[in-house]
């Protein structure tokens, strides 16, 4: 669900009444929070068993009597990706935009909850004040993604997909190749003009695993041809890794926020900031199956052929086509690009059951994405407007940027900056570079 926002000289006031500990100004415009949060610091500053009970409170989940080295070392292991993930998110900025927002070194070496809270309640500086506040905060939400239910059974229900995926599509398998597609944007600035295995001087060229398929459905077959397939679970891969200057480029799973150890969840974090979510529990797309088809006769067919599989059409639900419906362009993420078209879906499964009958069958929620073959070289094309490196600088700038690094912090120069360098603020005039200036953040 969008969110509108407030703008301020042209840029975004953000709206923190779902993530309240990231106001700047928390003590004025939610003085009961600021109050809870420094009545809990009073109690346990001075005290060492009364930090540990609330550290056991914190991370136990039958407050069992954990010893403080233990809870320590628990909570720093999760204070310590704070750094990583805001470390992951300056890395879409140029440097020279991106080192006035790295934390201070007092926010970034703190790995203490109690000196957190002291950084927040003694620390002076508002910087200092705002920097502890964020960290405590985003820790929080990187535990609570942790102890999420649907997040620690995401690979359960990945496998399930692909061993779908692999009796209902790909067990008809009658041909296989990898392919070079090469590719450039044509006049009118939204088609690509593609071909396979020719490099012109002006395009660019991505490598594709071809499969063609010739699948049974009802008293015929629909022939397919997939040029990729993957289902991901956000805390794993991404589709691709883009490296500027590659002469070939191949779609492949990567693991991202690399800093992340064994916590990668920081897309999650990302959409809870930008979809206004309190609960990770209420993000859909932590699960999600992409497919790049030819054409629109072949995105018709795999539709038919996935709600064949899936149970029907009652289980897809919040539909979007933009490949056949130009109406559906609304429905679009505000930060999608001209010329982004797609058909995508959530589609309830029914697990099964635990065999020991521990947990009933229950339903889970995959996102399905379907391109045709030219509207996905949009997406990757480094300089089409749809580009999806170009689609997540823009929810970065628009959707994350105002809340965790907020003007009234890092100034209102700075940020203002990092927006016209992108082409978002371009003072009041229209679009500049082919960017629109949008007012809300997903």
């Amino acid at each position: 669900m969008e969110r509108d926002q407030g703008v301020i000289n042209g840029l975004v006031e953000p709206d923190y009444s779902v993530h309240p500990y990231l106001d700047p100004f928390l003590p004025t415009r939610n003085a009961a929070a600021f109050r809870a949060l420094f009545r809990q610091f009073l109690r346990i500053r001075a005290d060492d068993d009364l930090y540990n009970s609330f550290l056991n409170k914190m991370l136990r989940p039958d407050r069992e009597d954990g010893s403080m080295r233990e809870n320590l070392r628990r909570a720093a292991s999760y204070l310590s990706q704070v750094e990583f993930y805001i470390d992951g998110l300056l890395d879409l900025l140029p440097e020279e935009r991106a080192l006035p927002l790295r934390s201070l070194d007092r926010a970034r070496r703190c790995e203490d909850v109690r000196d957190l809270l002291a950084g927040i309640f003694q620390g002076g500086d508002t910087r200092i004040r705002f920097e502890a506040q964020r960290k405590l905060y985003l820790a929080k939400l990187f535990f609570d993604i942790e102890h999420t239910w649907k997040v620690q059974r995401g690979l359960v229900h990945q496998q399930y997909v692909e061993a779908l995926m692999e009796q209902s599509l790909f067990s008809h398998l009658v041909g296989e190749s990898d392919i070079d597609i090469c590719f450039n944007i044509q006049a009118d600035g939204i088609s690509m003009d593609y071909t396979e295995g020719r490099v012109a001087e002006d395009q660019e060229c991505w490598g594709f695993h071809k499969r063609d398929l010739a699948v049974p459905y009802h008293l015929g077959t629909h022939r397919l041809t997939v040029y990729y397939y993957s289902c991901r679970f956000k805390r794993e891969v991404i589709p691709f890794l883009y490296l500027r200057g590659e002469v070939n480029y191949r779609l492949r799973p990567v693991e991202i926020w690399m800093g992340l150890k064994d916590r990668r969840s920081g897309s999650i974090v990302s959409k809870m900031i930008r979809k206004g979510e309190s609960h990770p529990g209420r993000i859909e797309d932590i699960l999600g199956a992409m497919f790049i088809v030819t054409d629109l006769l072949e995105v018709e067919r795999l539709k038919d052929i996935l709600m064949d599989n899936f149970a029907g059409p009652l289980r897809f639900r919040n539909v979007t086509d933009t490949l056949t419906r130009e109406s559906d362009r609304s429905r679009l993420n505000a930060d999608s690009g001209a010329g982004y078209n797609v058909y995508k879906a959530e589609v309830d499964l029914l697990y099964p059951g635990e065999p020991d009958e521990t947990h009933p069958p229950y339903l889970f929620t995959v996102e399905l994405q379907i391109y045709t073959l030219e509207s996905y070289l949009r997406t990757i094309h480094t300089e089409h407007y749809a580009s999806h490196q170009r689609f997540k600088k823009r929810q970065f700038l628009r959707g994350i940027l105002p809340l965790l690094f907020p003007a009234a912090v890092y100034g209102e120069e700075t940020i203002r900056a990092c927006l016209e360098d992108s082409g978002i603020l371009d003072g009041g005039r229209g679009r500049t570079g082919g960017e629109r200036t949008v007012r809300r953040a997903d």
